[in-house]
């Protein structure tokens, strides 16, 4: 079985000792879920996948999504995108580091992103780290009134309509009218109680919220920037320094996150400041645990 041990930051947990390239086992997907939703994001160490060793793992924990913006995704795997600095794509500043904001996966998609994993497999020698903010602690710590009061509010998403803050970069752009119809305005509650562990959390306070029901448009940017200072500020945050090899899996509904700062472009993918990530995200809940949906 893995060695799981905290990483001694806000939150999170390293993985060690396994190898998923052979082990996918019901037994081992448990032990994944369970330290998961105990500890909001995982970092598996020293893996070494193939794209379709990957897709099989990722597919463990849930329905693999396919990303509104389609010029991400990788060709061959239509639900992988590949992240950071060393594609032609990533010659343009707004998709390079448009992730450089904090946000929650999928928080503007009616039937939501559950699970995203990022699996490292260029790195830099400096920066490209990734921030997850833990939305389960920083709802515990609100004042008792506030929480009490957000218990009751609903917010309207839609993708990247909610303000960036002085820190943040602008979100990786719709650039077709077919990308902005993916999908449409959702509701969703700013707390959330989640499927398996039952635990409740603040739920996506940055990136798509852009109205609050019952506030104005003024009050409603107040609140969201009121919660979200709270949620990041350090005593919530584990920031990861990614090494070749790590998956950083994140339970989407119980955490925010982001770059954490800019980077430049790649001359090549052997450069020095080299960053390229392999992303996919699920909906649904892992196969070990979809009997709790019946």
């Amino acid at each position: 079985m893995a060695t799981i041990s905290p990483t001694g930051s806000a939150c999170g947990a390293v993985v060690e000792d396994i190898d998923l390239t052979r082990d996918l086992s019901d037994d081992l997907m448990r032990q994944l879920t369970g330290a998961l939703y105990d500890h909001r994001c995982l970092v598996i160490k020293n893996q070494n996948l193939t794209k379709d060793a990957y897709y099989r793992f990722a597919g463990e924990w849930g329905e693999l999504i396919r990303h509104v913006l389609d010029y991400l995704r990788i060709p061959g795997y239509p639900e992988m995108m590949a992240v950071g600095n060393t594609e032609t794509k990533d010659r343009d500043p707004g998709i390079r580091n448009g992730a450089v904001a904090w946000h929650t996966d999928g928080s503007y998609i009616a039937d939501p992103t559950t699970m995203t994993m990022l699996y490292a497999v260029r790195t830099p020698r400096s920066g490209g780290e990734t921030m997850v903010a833990d939305m389960v602690a920083a709802y515990e710590a609100l004042d008792p009134a506030l929480r009490s009061e957000v218990e009751e509010m609903t917010a309207l998403h839609y993708y990247g309509r909610a303000e960036v803050g002085a820190d943040e970069n602008p979100v990786i752009p719709i650039k077709t009218e077919s990308q902005a119809a993916t999908n449409d305005v959702c509701e969703k509650p700013l707390v959330l109680t989640h499927p398996v562990s039952g635990r409740r959390a603040l739920y996506a306070v940055a990136q798509s919220p852009f109205q609050i029901n019952g506030m104005t448009k003024v009050e409603t940017q107040n609140f969201l920037a009121r919660l979200k200072a709270h949620a990041t500020c350090p005593d919530f945050v584990y920031d990861h320094r990614y090494e070749v090899g790590d998956i950083l899996i994140f339970d989407t509904l119980s955490t925010m996150h982001r770059a954490k700062g800019n980077i430049e472009a790649a001359t090549s993918p052997e450069a020095d400041n080299a960053r390229l990530l392999w992303r996919l995200s699920a909906k649904g809940l892992p196969k070990v645990h979809r009997h709790l949906a019946a």
